[in-house]
């Protein structure tokens, strides 16, 4: 009978090679990703349904030795509409294509039958042909009586002997001819394949009305099926040999990770050692990174002196007087802004360079890590590390403004501005008085006097723009002379800072290898568990199919 054989040699070795792509996970290695996809498609590959395709011309009984073989009447009842019936297990997820039928049928799972129409009609010729080449048994029905007239010949041509279907030929309609006719039979087909082929064929003579003889010769499509080589036999031993070739690999890489748990090494201590020493040739620069920092402050200095100059202008002006108490807070706020973006633009090239010191060491790790634990921690992760040194760069800046605020910059400077406020306010008054009198004169056709008080506000407005610019001078004076002991405030202020940056950062770098401390350490642990569970999928997936 035709069935789907090694139904249970299937249903284990597919567990346990499932067992054993689960297993890569616990083992967590990179080498195992190759051995892993190629036992995935084998199993995929020995999942497929097998097809048998029938074909054959009219009348030649087609779908009565289909149904013998099954042992299901139902396909020998039921003929294809149109060019080709597919015959399949029925099932929930079932295929609903318009050439597709589902029967019940128990033999069928797994299992995918082809009953075509009369070949000898070319169009349902040239439908089923693109089906042959992924058949596993392409049975080739042809009546006794009608030898060189089947249709099938011509179709068996294209299909190669090697790495294609298996092919077969079953001769109908045997009871018809004579009892010499019957002896030469088979030798005359043979003899035919030879001409019309170039290769000879199992020829089996067949009686579809026969339930014995019918579900013997479905014994015999079922062999072929399974010892061809892409039959379900050779797809169960890839998958073994693929199963075999990932545990293989799974045990080397246990075997290296015991020895190497069972070897007092001494690498990570090593490389702790090496990140200390790292530690202390960066704090060796801390003085420095810190009189860089302090000396902002007067790197700075220039720049709020001109933004001053600018604010406060060449000349004596209502505006001035108007934002003159604001001028504190907006130059304490710039200065602070131009010292703040100075020490991050420092601090920034100083990460940068870190950075890529910390590259430079991790790829000397790398390799020693690998070969000396067996551990490979990848890629160095800069990422990681500059988002750390970003948030590190933003604690460094929220501390900045403690010394603006020791030293009460901002009360200087408005306590500096205030003084300026009476003497602008009394020439403004001045040139405001002079011109409102100098309007009304004008306004009383008494243009001579109109005249001389507009001149009296103008002389007025130069003598106090004069005095304006001398007073600018000053204040810019005085603003350098507030903003000298910042100096010394930073330098003093960022010390600790600067060194709390320095260890923070480097722990920041230590913290990457926390990932392959944890797994060698883990090794103790997780070891023995694996090592059992692979030792048991090897002998189950080994004992699953001894006889395939």
């Amino acid at each position: 009978m035709l069935k789907r054989c090694y139904r249970v040699q299937e249903s284990q070795v597919r567990y346990w090679a499932q067992q054993a792509v689960e297993l890569c996970a616990g083992i967590d290695d990179e080498s195992l990703e190759e051995p892993k996809e190629a036992l995935v498609a084998a199993v995929e590959l020995m999942g497929k349904d097998r097809r048998v395709v029938v074909i054959g011309a009219t009348g030649s009984g087609k779908s009565a030795l289909l149904g013998g073989m099954v042992g299901c009447p139902v396909l020998a009842r039921v003929a294809p509409q149109q060019h080709y019936v597919r015959w399949r297990y029925m099932s929930d997820s079932a295929d609903t294509a318009d050439y597709c039928r589902f029967i019940p049928e128990p033999n069928l799972f797994g299992m995918e039958l082809v009953n075509t129409r009369g070949c000898e009609d070319p169009t349902v010729a040239e439908a089923v042909a693109p089906l042959l080449p992924d058949a596993d048994v392409v049975v080739a029905v042809v009546d006794a009586r009608e030898l060189n007239a089947a249709p099938v010949w011509d179709m068996l041509v294209p299909l190669p002997e090697e790495g294609g279907p298996a092919c077969m030929v079953a001769l109908t309609h045997t009871d018809a001819l004579d009892a010499a006719h019957i002896v030469t039979l088979s030798e005359t087909v043979r003899q035919l394949c030879r001409e019309r082929l170039g290769r000879v064929l199992p020829v089996y003579q067949v009686t579809p009305t026969n339930a014995a003889l019918a579900d013997e010769f479905g014994d015999k499509v079922a062999g072929a099926m399974e010892s061809s080589s892409g039959g379900l036999r050779a797809a169960i031993r890839k998958v073994m040999k693929c199963g075999s070739d990932l545990l293989y690999k799974q045990g080397s890489i246990l075997k290296a990770r015991d020895a190497v748990a069972r070897t007092d090494s001494g690498f990570l201590q090593g490389v702790e050692q090496e990140i200390d020493n790292f530690l202390t040739r960066q704090m060796q620069g801390v003085r420095n990174c810190v009189l860089n920092y302090a000396a902002s402050a007067q790197r700075c200095m220039p720049r709020l002196v001109q933004h001053l100059r600018r604010s406060l202008g060449w000349f004596l002006s209502p505006v001035v007087l108007i934002r003159l108490e604001s001028y504190a807070t907006a130059a304490e706020n710039l200065y602070y802004c131009l010292v703040l973006d100075d020490v991050t633009l420092q601090q920034e090239e100083l990460d940068k360079q870190f950075v890529h010191s910390c590259n430079g060491h991790w790829r000397s790790v790398r390799p020693r890590m690998k070969q000396t634990l067996q551990c490979e921690i990848g890629d160095f992760p800069a990422a990681d590390l500059e988002t750390e040194l970003s948030q590190l760069r933003q604690r460094l800046q929220s501390s900045l403004y403690e010394p603006f605020l020791n030293l009460k910059i901002r009360s200087h400077f408005a306590s500096l501005f205030k003084c300026q406020v009476e003497w602008m306010r009394f020439f403004t008054s001045c040139v405001c008085l002079s011109l409102m009198v100098a309007g009304l004169l004008g306004f009383c056709a008494l243009n001579s006097l109109a005249f001389i008080f507009l001149a009296i506000a103008v002389a007025f407005w130069m003598f106090g723009s004069l005095i304006h610019l001398l007073v600018v001078r000053r204040i810019c004076q005085l603003v350098r002379r507030d903003a000298e002991p910042l100096h010394e405030v930073l330098s003093t202020h960022m010390a600790k800072l600067v060194q709390d940056m320095i260890v923070s950062r480097v722990a920041a770098y230590r913290r990457l290898y926390t990932g392959p401390r944890q797994r060698v350490a883990d090794y103790e642990t997780s070891l023995a568990p694996l090592q059992q569970r692979q030792s048991e999928i090897f002998r189950q997936l080994r004992s699953a199919a001894p006889h395939v």
